[in-house]
Protein backbone atom coordinates (compact mmCIF):
# COMPACT_ATOMS: atom_id res chain seq x y z
CA UNK A 1 0.00 0.00 0.00
CA UNK A 2 1.49 3.30 -1.12
CA UNK A 3 1.62 6.14 1.38
CA UNK A 4 0.03 9.32 0.10
CA UNK A 5 2.37 12.24 -0.35
CA UNK A 6 1.55 15.74 0.87
CA UNK A 7 0.15 16.85 -2.47
CA UNK A 8 -2.28 13.93 -2.42
CA UNK A 9 -3.53 15.12 0.97
CA UNK A 10 -3.94 18.61 -0.48
CA UNK A 11 -5.93 17.20 -3.40
CA UNK A 12 -8.23 15.18 -1.17
CA UNK A 13 -8.72 18.10 1.19
CA UNK A 14 -9.59 20.41 -1.71
CA UNK A 15 -12.41 18.11 -2.78
CA UNK A 16 -13.67 17.80 0.80
CA UNK A 17 -13.86 21.60 1.02
CA UNK A 18 -15.61 21.71 -2.38
CA UNK A 19 -18.14 19.14 -1.16
CA UNK A 20 -18.74 21.25 1.96
CA UNK A 21 -19.45 24.27 -0.25
CA UNK A 22 -22.32 22.32 -1.86
CA UNK A 23 -23.86 21.68 1.57
CA UNK A 24 -24.06 25.26 2.84
CA UNK A 25 -26.96 27.58 2.00
CA UNK A 26 -25.26 30.87 2.82
CA UNK A 27 -23.86 32.31 -0.41
CA UNK A 28 -20.91 33.97 1.33
CA UNK A 29 -19.77 30.63 2.73
CA UNK A 30 -20.44 28.87 -0.56
CA UNK A 31 -18.30 31.30 -2.55
CA UNK A 32 -15.56 31.41 0.09
CA UNK A 33 -15.29 27.65 0.41
CA UNK A 34 -15.30 27.26 -3.37
CA UNK A 35 -12.36 29.70 -3.64
CA UNK A 36 -10.36 27.77 -1.03
CA UNK A 37 -11.14 24.42 -2.66
CA UNK A 38 -10.25 25.56 -6.16
CA UNK A 39 -7.03 27.22 -5.00
CA UNK A 40 -5.96 23.99 -3.29
CA UNK A 41 -6.93 22.07 -6.41
CA UNK A 42 -4.60 24.30 -8.43
CA UNK A 43 -1.78 23.53 -5.99
CA UNK A 44 -2.50 19.81 -6.37
CA UNK A 45 -2.45 20.01 -10.17
CA UNK A 46 0.89 21.82 -10.06
CA UNK A 47 2.74 19.44 -7.73
CA UNK A 48 1.05 16.07 -8.28
CA UNK A 49 2.68 15.24 -11.61
CA UNK A 50 6.16 15.49 -13.08
CA UNK A 51 4.81 18.18 -15.40
CA UNK A 52 2.24 20.61 -13.97
CA UNK A 53 -1.30 20.02 -15.27
CA UNK A 54 -1.70 23.47 -16.81
CA UNK A 55 -5.18 22.90 -18.21
CA UNK A 56 -6.56 22.06 -14.78
CA UNK A 57 -4.59 24.90 -13.18
CA UNK A 58 -5.89 27.41 -15.73
CA UNK A 59 -9.52 26.40 -15.15
CA UNK A 60 -9.01 26.49 -11.39
CA UNK A 61 -7.78 30.09 -11.73
CA UNK A 62 -10.81 30.97 -13.88
CA UNK A 63 -13.25 29.51 -11.34
CA UNK A 64 -11.46 31.21 -8.45
CA UNK A 65 -11.74 34.53 -10.27
CA UNK A 66 -15.46 34.00 -10.97
CA UNK A 67 -16.22 33.16 -7.35
CA UNK A 68 -14.08 36.05 -6.09
CA UNK A 69 -15.97 38.53 -8.29
CA UNK A 70 -19.31 37.14 -7.12
CA UNK A 71 -18.17 37.36 -3.51
CA UNK A 72 -17.19 41.01 -4.01
CA UNK A 73 -20.60 41.73 -5.57
CA UNK A 74 -22.33 40.10 -2.58
CA UNK A 75 -20.23 42.17 -0.17
CA UNK A 76 -20.92 45.38 -2.10
CA UNK A 77 -24.67 44.74 -2.10
CA UNK A 78 -24.55 43.99 1.63
CA UNK A 79 -22.76 47.27 2.36
CA UNK A 80 -25.45 49.16 0.43
CA UNK A 81 -28.24 47.87 2.67
CA UNK A 82 -29.44 50.48 5.15
CA UNK A 83 -32.19 49.18 7.41
CA UNK A 84 -34.18 51.40 9.74
CA UNK A 85 -34.61 50.49 13.40
CA UNK A 86 -38.08 49.08 12.69
CA UNK A 87 -36.78 47.09 9.75
CA UNK A 88 -33.90 45.66 11.79
CA UNK A 89 -36.36 44.61 14.47
CA UNK A 90 -38.59 42.85 11.94
CA UNK A 91 -35.58 41.14 10.40
CA UNK A 92 -34.41 39.79 13.74
CA UNK A 93 -37.85 38.73 14.96
CA UNK A 94 -39.42 37.18 11.85
CA UNK A 95 -36.99 37.02 8.93
CA UNK A 96 -33.70 36.03 10.54
CA UNK A 97 -33.17 33.27 7.99
CA UNK A 98 -32.97 35.84 5.20
CA UNK A 99 -29.67 37.56 4.62
CA UNK A 100 -29.87 41.38 4.85
CA UNK A 101 -29.79 41.84 1.06
CA UNK A 102 -32.73 39.48 0.50
CA UNK A 103 -34.65 41.03 3.38
CA UNK A 104 -34.04 44.49 1.92
CA UNK A 105 -35.55 43.30 -1.38
CA UNK A 106 -38.65 42.15 0.50
CA UNK A 107 -38.91 45.42 2.42
CA UNK A 108 -38.63 47.51 -0.75
CA UNK A 109 -41.47 45.51 -2.30
CA UNK A 110 -43.90 46.42 0.48
CA UNK A 111 -45.03 49.27 2.69
CA UNK A 112 -45.47 50.03 6.39
CA UNK A 113 -48.96 51.10 7.34
CA UNK A 114 -50.95 52.14 10.41
CA UNK A 115 -54.45 50.73 10.04
CA UNK A 116 -57.50 52.48 11.49
CA UNK A 117 -59.86 50.42 13.68
CA UNK A 118 -62.62 48.84 11.63
CA UNK A 119 -60.54 48.61 8.43
CA UNK A 120 -61.30 45.42 6.53
CA UNK A 121 -58.02 43.82 5.45
CA UNK A 122 -59.66 40.83 3.76
CA UNK A 123 -63.31 40.30 2.92
CA UNK A 124 -64.81 36.82 2.71
CA UNK A 125 -65.44 35.68 -0.88
CA UNK A 126 -63.49 38.57 -2.43
CA UNK A 127 -59.96 38.74 -3.86
CA UNK A 128 -57.20 39.90 -1.51
CA UNK A 129 -54.87 42.52 -2.99
CA UNK A 130 -52.14 42.39 -0.35
CA UNK A 131 -50.41 39.98 1.97
CA UNK A 132 -50.18 41.54 5.42
CA UNK A 133 -47.93 40.85 8.38
CA UNK A 134 -49.53 42.13 11.56
CA UNK A 135 -46.83 43.92 13.57
CA UNK A 136 -48.88 45.26 16.46
CA UNK A 137 -52.51 45.26 17.58
CA UNK A 138 -55.13 42.63 16.87
CA UNK A 139 -57.56 41.75 14.09
CA UNK A 140 -60.81 39.79 14.22
CA UNK A 141 -61.56 36.91 11.87
CA UNK A 142 -65.22 36.38 10.89
CA UNK A 143 -66.69 33.59 8.78
CA UNK A 144 -70.35 33.47 7.74
CA UNK A 145 -71.01 36.44 10.03
CA UNK A 146 -69.53 34.74 13.10
CA UNK A 147 -66.29 35.59 14.87
CA UNK A 148 -64.01 32.55 14.81
CA UNK A 149 -60.55 33.78 15.80
CA UNK A 150 -58.26 36.69 16.60
CA UNK A 151 -55.14 37.49 14.62
CA UNK A 152 -52.20 38.30 16.87
CA UNK A 153 -48.99 40.24 16.16
CA UNK A 154 -46.55 38.22 14.08
CA UNK A 155 -49.30 36.56 12.02
CA UNK A 156 -49.95 36.87 8.30
CA UNK A 157 -53.22 37.94 6.72
CA UNK A 158 -54.10 37.01 3.14
CA UNK A 159 -51.36 34.41 2.75
CA UNK A 160 -53.81 31.57 2.02
CA UNK A 161 -55.41 33.56 -0.78
CA UNK A 162 -51.92 34.28 -2.10
CA UNK A 163 -50.91 30.61 -2.05
CA UNK A 164 -54.18 29.23 -3.44
CA UNK A 165 -55.16 32.02 -5.81
CA UNK A 166 -58.67 31.86 -4.34
CA UNK A 167 -60.75 34.64 -2.74
CA UNK A 168 -60.53 35.20 1.01
CA UNK A 169 -62.04 32.40 3.09
CA UNK A 170 -62.93 34.80 5.91
CA UNK A 171 -63.25 38.50 6.73
CA UNK A 172 -60.41 40.03 8.72
CA UNK A 173 -61.08 43.37 10.43
CA UNK A 174 -58.44 45.48 12.16
CA UNK A 175 -59.02 46.44 15.76
CA UNK A 176 -57.35 49.28 17.67
CA UNK A 177 -53.64 49.99 17.35
CA UNK A 178 -52.85 47.93 14.26
CA UNK A 179 -49.65 48.40 12.31
CA UNK A 180 -48.91 46.15 9.37
CA UNK A 181 -46.31 45.47 6.75
CA UNK A 182 -48.13 44.91 3.46
CA UNK A 183 -46.89 43.60 0.11
CA UNK A 184 -49.10 43.58 -3.02
CA UNK A 185 -49.71 40.01 -4.12
CA UNK A 186 -48.53 40.53 -7.70
CA UNK A 187 -45.32 42.19 -6.53
CA UNK A 188 -44.68 39.46 -3.97
CA UNK A 189 -45.27 36.73 -6.54
CA UNK A 190 -42.73 38.32 -8.88
CA UNK A 191 -40.23 38.62 -6.05
CA UNK A 192 -40.57 34.94 -5.15
CA UNK A 193 -40.23 33.92 -8.80
CA UNK A 194 -36.90 35.75 -9.03
CA UNK A 195 -35.41 34.90 -5.64
CA UNK A 196 -35.60 31.31 -4.42
CA UNK A 197 -34.12 32.14 -1.02
CA UNK A 198 -37.01 34.50 -0.24
CA UNK A 199 -39.57 31.99 -1.52
CA UNK A 200 -38.22 29.19 0.70
CA UNK A 201 -38.23 31.33 3.85
CA UNK A 202 -41.69 32.77 3.23
CA UNK A 203 -43.19 29.37 2.50
CA UNK A 204 -41.77 28.11 5.79
CA UNK A 205 -43.18 31.10 7.67
CA UNK A 206 -46.57 30.71 5.98
CA UNK A 207 -46.64 27.04 6.95
CA UNK A 208 -45.81 27.71 10.61
CA UNK A 209 -48.41 30.47 10.75
CA UNK A 210 -51.10 28.28 9.20
CA UNK A 211 -50.47 25.50 11.74
CA UNK A 212 -50.75 28.00 14.59
CA UNK A 213 -54.02 29.41 13.22
CA UNK A 214 -55.54 25.96 12.78
CA UNK A 215 -54.68 25.11 16.37
CA UNK A 216 -56.34 28.30 17.60
CA UNK A 217 -59.49 27.70 15.54
CA UNK A 218 -59.64 24.04 16.62
CA UNK A 219 -59.28 25.04 20.26
CA UNK A 220 -62.00 27.70 19.93
CA UNK A 221 -64.37 25.22 18.25
CA UNK A 222 -63.89 22.66 21.00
Amino acid sequence: MNIMEWQDWVGNFSYLVLAASYLVTNMYWLRGLAIVALALEGVYFYFSAATPLWVGIAWAVVFVAINAVQLLILARNRLRVRLSREERGLHQERFGKLDPVSFDRLVRAGRWQDVAPGTVLAREGQPVDDVYLLLSGFARVDSAGRAIAMVQPGSFIGEMSFLSGEPAAATVTALAGCRVFAVPQDRLRGLLDRHDEIRVVLQELFGHDLVRKLRVISHAAS
